[in-house]
């Protein structure tokens, strides 16, 4: 069970990591392109970074569902004791906010129009 733990964490850490890029890669590109129009090339990469996003979420809070019903028994430090619990909120509040900016992000590169 530890092993399925441990690569639980890792998935999480790295779908979480694989959003954030997604969301900034969104929002960079709606910064470059200024939501006017977009290259018909870059169709496929728009759709592929919507994808991306939205799937490593989704992997991020299948997998952290996991780990938290498992972080007492495998991830819980006893040094830290109760005190690792208020910047466990503080840290999810962050994340929080980074998935909310980065749906939006991601959700608004629909807007970005195809020339010809």
């Amino acid at each position: 069970m530890a092993i399925l733990v441990m690569f639980s964490n890792y998935f999480h850490d790295l779908a979480t990591a694989i959003f954030a890029v997604s969301a900034v890669t969104a929002y960079l590109l709606q910064r470059s392109l200024a939501m006017q129009t977009a290259p018909a090339s870059l169709q496929p990469v728009v759709r592929g970074i919507q994808r991306m996003g939205y799937y490593s979420l989704a992997w991020t809070l299948v997998f952290g569902a996991f780990r938290s019903m498992t972080y007492r028994e495998y991830e819980w430090v006893e040094a830290a004791g109760r005190d690792q619990v208020p910047a466990l909120v503080v840290k999810h509040i962050f994340l929080a906010a980074l998935v909310i900016t980065g749906v939006i992000f991601l959700y608004k590169l629909r807007r970005l129009r195809v020339a010809g």
